[in-house]
């Protein structure tokens, strides 16, 4: 009997660690990245609901990243910080803002933004 339930036991201990690991990176980490990279999205707030067809995505990180939006690169200005507008389609966009240093480091944040017409 107790082997059976050590079998339920260790499935249900793994279901609770991949969730407590995969959640976060779905819904936008903490900005933090390896080895100290740091990320910060200043704008738009994550799940932030607009009206109109394009926001303005903008964030500090070190000032020797490669940042890019959604595939793009974007510029990042001497003091780290940078900014790109985007545009928005109906209903919710997902936002992905990725910093990358020369020495191959990333840091990522992933948003919603929700379009209302």
């Amino acid at each position: 009997m107790e082997a059976s339930l050590i079998k339920i036991i260790i499935p249900a201990a793994a279901i609770i660690i991949a969730l407590a690991v995969t959640v976060p990176l779905l819904l936008g980490g903490d900005g933090g990245g390896e080895d100290g990279l740091v990320l910060k999205v200043i704008n738009p707030a994550n799940e932030s609901v607009v009206y109109t067809f394009a926001t303005q995505v903008a964030g500090e990180t070190q000032p020797d990243a490669v940042v890019s939006v959604n595939g793009s690169p974007v510029e990042v200005e001497a003091d780290g910080k940078f900014s790109t507008a985007i545009s928005l389609e109906e209903g919710p966009n997902l936002i992905e803002v990725i910093a990358t240093d020369y020495d191959g480091k990333e840091a990522s944040e992933l948003l919603v933004v929700i379009r209302i017409p």
